[in-house]
């Protein structure tokens, strides 16, 4: 009776320690992934600045400004919209991917007319970055002729 315990219970652990070994395989095999992709990295846009002043302007007065970028990660760089608070502010941007290390521009042209005294506007910059999205603002003393 004894004898037929003991193969009993070496044939549950036996089934058990089945199921529990693959397990812990998979979650290793996961560590690995996790792991190549920390060493592939990912894309990571830095800015030389986030804002910028036009200073004082006139009313009706166009002003642009570049806000230069480079991809500082591991893998390309793709921007996928700007967006910005109103129409008065518009923007251009690399459409083509860019690569570790490449850098490029954030081409900003704030429209002043019908716009009176201090002004504030913010442009989201929408990528597959380490960080996705990204705020640049601008802002001008917009004066009356």
């Amino acid at each position: 009776m004894q004898k037929r315990s003991l193969i009993f219970h070496s044939i549950l652990l036996t089934g058990i320690l089945m199921l529990i070994l693959p397990a812990c395989n998979q979650s290793g095999e996961k560590s690995k992934g996790d792991k190549n992709k920390a060493e592939n990295g990912q894309a990571k846009i830095e800015f030389e600045k986030t804002e910028h002043d036009f200073g004082k302007i006139i009313t009706g007065e166009r002003v642009a400004y570049g806000f230069r970028f480079t991809n500082t990660g591991n893998s390309p760089l793709l921007i996928s919209g700007i967006r910005s608070g109103c129409g008065c502010t518009v923007g251009d941007y690399p459409r083509e991917p860019l690569l570790p290390g490449e850098g490029g521009r954030i081409n900003v042209v704030f429209n002043s007319a019908g716009r009176n005294g201090f002004q504030s506007e913010g442009i989201r910059v929408i990528t597959n970055a380490e960080q996705s999205a990204v705020r640049l603002r601008i802002t001008a003393e917009v004066l009356q002729q």
